[in-house]
């Protein structure tokens, strides 16, 4: 029986090739992209799985909703891991990482300046399971000044040679041990780095000061504790420890502090959500994350999931528009069988395995499709999928299961519907009425999904182009930053002279880390405000020349000057932070600076410069204060404005004068606007995707709709032939045949507006500076479907309209 249900199936594949060439290429299409983009979203969802305990690790960060802003920091105080361990049984093991800024690594003649090392605890690799190529993991950083280098690093300076006892100099004054070398951080790992140096190397590490957060603190829990158990507990902790030192650092209770309305508590977030939830779920402020720790977003793996399943609908709607479209056909056929005394259940048989047997070749197809572009996805996206059909023990079982669940969806209406027509019905009157109101819906299903795609589409082009147009109240034109200042030491102020003796250079500034996730910030009291009330700034380390530089406006005051010896304790702040001191009055009054170890430090208010954008458009201007300081942080950027004439003169003079001061490793400079442009990355590549695959529905679409006019001009043959020869006009009989898809792209688009409008609206609240939606973005993805619409159709009416009428009303 089987044998006879492909024999007949092959006959009907062969006897409609433009149809079934048509369903198989969208079904090809179709399945291609939803493989494709499931491979992507299993990818995003597999991060940190890895790890042994992967599902008993979590990461403490610390919540805390002072005078109205609630912030979620990751990072957390350097005693509080061992802390926890102490008091709560529930907790097995726990390690930190820290960050204590660059190093000048030499050994013998290889020099380099290591940008991505951190520090661990001891604890880290039986927290973490990464493997080890040399050495001991157990034991690797229990002692001071012992590295463990990744293989990329160790391969760097000694090859394929073990390294392990050998030592570098370190910033020409001391050495690392190396003690040993893992095997390079799997690419779904979120944090990644070149080596790893024991905490124990930093006194520091040791404090107890809880105010100051600079560690980022992992647990592990015992078998069977509970996580919410557990963040109920570390009240306690905060009660503890956190209590006295606010009460010594504002001068109030922990208990008068959070009865003003703040709060502070200490809270778990598991590891495998920290890549995808963390900033969605947990909120937690990104600024607040080490520069190399990767962190993606769940709302466009839900995104790509929708537009996975809308493609792959789509091209099983185009099959069952062409089923029911020619179910007329089929219906006798179906009656003639039935009347031969054909069952039910043979019938459907015959109908499920024509329908999975071309779900089968698409599938097949799909597969050839894949191998073509997923080099060029995986450059697209920055990821290395593959798709490796025997390496995983499911994933041909996958493809039969979605080979057999495909062809059974998409053959469910002839299967099912036809086969349960009595045979004088279908003879005598066949199914028009029945079939006609599912074609209806599934093309206006079909033209809806592609409708907002292409809406999602615009919203987001339209929302890139205004984040890189967008100004952000300094001017970022001809501006270059030297990433590796630090390498220059105490020869910046000179290289900083020496480069203004060219004329083509008009300012030279240096200052801590913009532009990216790091930016420090601290406690602040203004004016003596009561310690109920401290205020949250964020600080930059700045020198004379960064109000030249880049262009910035004054409202209040005066910026830092050499004239004024007092200036090393004042403060210039910004237009947010000047809202919160809820005062206009802010010239020589003083705030207070709580950190630093539990010492307060007082600086005087000279200025207020106009709001800038100093971190990417996703969040809002947050306050801002700027010390003069030959930039204590570990990230030190030299910031050049150059005049556009004769750009690349100016680079090469740059790149000399740096090498006239330094050998020790080249220039690493960007244009800012590059720097801009990269923390909307991922945006950029969500727009590329959605656009290429946009298209692709669209494409799809209008497969299964050239289907469907082919189909329809050959149904109303006759009746074309009859309104000829009463006089009808080419115009006339093309509008015949093209008002119905007119119809359906128009109730489409009633669908498919409001519901694209619910779900960009949510999308563009994810920025803080964001474009309004407008009526021509609906409109224009509702014409440019009608277009397409109309150009796929219009060759089969002009081709149905333009034949004889003698000869299609002798048609049957």
């Amino acid at each position: 029986m089987l044998r006879s249900y492909f024999k007949i199936a092959f006959r009907s594949l062969l006897n409609n090739k433009v149809f079934s060439l048509i369903n198989i290429l969208g079904l090809a299409l179709g399945i291609s992209c939803f493989i494709l983009l499931s491979l992507f979203i299993l990818d995003e969802l597999s991060y940190d799985s890895f790890h042994k305990n992967a599902d008993r690790i979590y990461r403490v960060y610390v919540h805390s909703d002072i005078n109205g802003k609630e912030t979620n920091n990751s990072k957390s105080a350097a005693a509080l891991g061992a802390t926890l361990l102490k008091d709560f049984p529930e907790v097995h093991a726990y390690t930190r990482i820290g960050y204590f800024g660059t190093f000048h690594f030499r050994y013998k003649d290889k020099t380099f300046r290591e940008r991505s090392i951190y520090t661990a605890d001891s604890t880290y690799f039986s927290v973490f399971s990464f493997p080890f190529l040399y050495g001991n993991s157990q034991t690797a950083l229990n002692q001071p000044n012992s590295i463990v280098l990744t293989e990329k690093t160790s391969n760097r300076y000694f090859g394929n040679e073990n390294p392990v006892g050998k030592s570098f100099l370190v910033d020409g004054r001391r050495s690392f041990l190396i003690t040993g070398v893992m095997k390079d951080f799997p690419p779904k790992s979120h944090f990644r780095c070149d080596a790893l140096l024991s905490m124990s190397t930093y006194p520091e590490a040791n404090s107890n000061y809880w105010l100051d957060l600079h560690y980022t603190t992992y647990i592990v829990l015992k078998e069977g504790a509970q996580a919410s158990v557990l963040a109920l507990k570390m009240q306690k902790t905060v009660k503890d420890y956190v209590g006295p030192q606010v009460e010594k650092a504002l001068g109030v209770s922990l208990e008068q502090f959070l009865t003003k309305g703040n709060a502070y508590d200490f809270r778990l977030q598991p590891l495998t959500s920290i890549y995808l939830y963390s900033k969605t779920k947990y909120g937690i402020d990104s600024n607040t994350e080490w520069g190399n720790l990767k962190t993606g977003d769940v709302t466009y793996v839900y995104i790509f999931g929708a537009v996975a399943l809308f493609i792959l609908l789509i091209a099983c709607i185009n099959f069952m528009n062409l089923s029911t479209a020619r179910s007329e056909k089929r219906a006798k056929e179906v009656g003639i069988k039935k009347a031969l005394g054909s069952k039910k259940s043979t019938l459907i048989g015959q109908f499920i395995t024509e329908s999975v047997l071309m779900t089968a070749i698409a599938v097949l197809f799909s597969l050839v499709l894949l191998r073509l572009v997923l080099p060029e996805f995986n450059a697209l996206a920055n990821r290395q999928l593959t798709l490796e059909l025997t390496k995983n023990s499911y994933t041909i079982p996958a493809l039969l299961f979605f080979t057999l669940a495909v062809g059974f969806l998409a053959g469910s209406y002839p299967a099912f519907v036809l086969s349960s027509f009595r045979p004088i019905e279908i003879l005598k009157s066949g199914v028009k009425k029945r079939k006609l109101w599912l074609r209806n819906v599934l093309v206006i299903t079909q033209f809806a999904i592609s409708i907002s795609l292409i809406i999602g589409m615009i919203v987001i082009r339209s929302q890139l182009s205004y984040i890189q147009h967008k100004d952000l109240g300094f001017s970022k034109d001809h501006l270059l930053s030297i990433d590796n200042a630090v390498v220059l030491g105490d020869k910046i102020k000179v290289f900083k002279e020496e480069l203004l003796k060219n004329p083509k250079i008009t300012a030279v500034t240096n200052a801590s880390l913009m532009f990216s996730p790091g930016i420090p910030g601290s406690g602040y009291l203004f004016n003596k405000r009561s310690g109920t009330d401290p205020i949250l700034f964020q600080f930059l380390d700045v020198d004379y020349d960064f109000i030249k530089t880049f262009d910035l406006q004054l409202t209040q005051g005066r910026f830092f000057s050499n004239a004024f010896s007092t200036d090393s304790t004042a403060v210039i702040m910004n237009e947010a932070a000047l809202k919160e001191c809820r005062t206009t009055d802010v010239l020589n009054k003083t705030i207070t600076k709580i950190s630093d170890g539990g010492e307060s430090k007082t600086y005087t208010v000279v200025g207020v410069v106009k709001d800038f954008n100093y971190e990417s458009l996703h969040k809002e201007i947050r306050p801002l204060i700027f010390h003069l300081s030959a930039v204590r942080q570990a990230s030190s950027i030299l910031n050049i404005r150059i005049h556009p004439d004769n750009a690349s003169a100016t680079l090469r003079y740059i790149e000399d004068t740096w090498h006239a001061f330094t050998q020790e490793e080249k220039c690493r400079y960007n244009f800012l606007d590059q720097n801009l442009a990269r923390l909307y990355e991922t945006e950029r590549k969500v727009s590329v995707i959605a656009t290429v695959f946009s298209f692709l529905a669209i494409f799809i679409a209008c497969l299964g709709l050239f289907g469907l006019a082919v189909l329809v001009a050959e149904q109303r043959t006759k009746e074309i032939g009859i309104r000829k020869i009463l006089g009808a006009s080419l115009a006339e009989i093309v509008f015949t045949i093209s008002k119905q898809f007119v119809l359906w792209v128009g109730i489409a688009n009633l669908i498919a507006w409001p519901v694209m409008y619910y779900i960009m609206h949510n999308w563009l609240n994810n920025f803080a500076y964001k474009i309004e939606m407008s009526w021509w973005m609906f409109t224009a993805a509702g014409v440019l479907a009608l277009v397409i619409a109309l150009a796929t159709i219009s060759t089969q009416s002009i081709k149905a309209a333009l034949v004889n009428p003698v000869k299609s009303l002798k048609t049957e």
